[in-house]
């Protein structure tokens, strides 16, 4: 019943980059969500391949993740995704950012407790307690601008500092907006708002 609600409203989100949500269905008793097929290459495979990104691309795309997720969190109830990786991330043909797995998201905000989602190096620490926030959604897009930047996983439960571990240290205020997004404190990180505005003060124009 929780999936069917959950599909339900998932499937009504209209989102340009946002992989679709077409329908629910049980077979064998089993649950099943069927979503929209994207073109594209992942994040962490583009990475892994082409190893960390300059500060220029990371910004560009920082922005374009920024938008999905405000989008997201703007929804009547708002949408925490819980499971925002590298992996869940594809650049299309288009050299545009689309998000593409829903499979952690979950409309029971409130009441949602003790499920751990996600790859453990990008959660934070409420969510692992079962109490994801909106909150929870910036810790993870802040540790997946820190693999961007780096080409490495971030550290489990921890705050990410790419200037820490980079050779050639990036741009301050994009190393200390990454600090900020995984605080361990919630209510220390910036809302996604704040995030996208000072991505884009960032930008090649600025």
């Amino acid at each position: 019943k929780l999936l069917s609600r959950e599909a339900k409203m998932l499937s009504g989100i209209d989102h340009p980059r946002i992989a679709r949500i077409f329908d629910h269905f049980v077979e064998n008793n089993r649950d099943y969500l069927l979503i929209e097929h994207l073109t594209g290459q992942d994040l962490r495979r583009i990475v892994k391949e082409y190893g960390a990104q300059k500060v220029e691309g990371v910004v560009d795309w920082g922005i374009q993740i920024g938008e999905i997720i405000k989008y997201l969190h703007s929804l009547n109830p708002p949408i925490i995704h819980k499971d925002l990786t590298p992996s869940n991330l594809i650049l299309e043909s288009d050299n545009l950012i689309s998000l593409i797995d829903f499979g952690a998201a979950n409309l029971f905000i409130g009441t949602a407790t003790g499920t751990i989602i996600g790859k453990q190096t990008y959660i934070p620490p409420e969510q692992l307690r079962g109490k994801a926030k909106l909150a929870s959604d910036i810790y993870s897009m802040g540790c997946t601008l820190y693999f961007l930047a780096t080409g490495l996983d971030p550290e489990p439960i921890s705050t990410s500092n790419p200037n820490a571990v980079l050779k050639v240290k990036i741009d301050e205020r994009l190393n200390d907006l990454i600090i900020e997004m995984t605080s361990m404190e919630e209510d220390e990180r910036p809302s996604i708002d704040a995030v996208v505005d000072r991505l884009k003060a960032l930008g090649p124009e600025n």
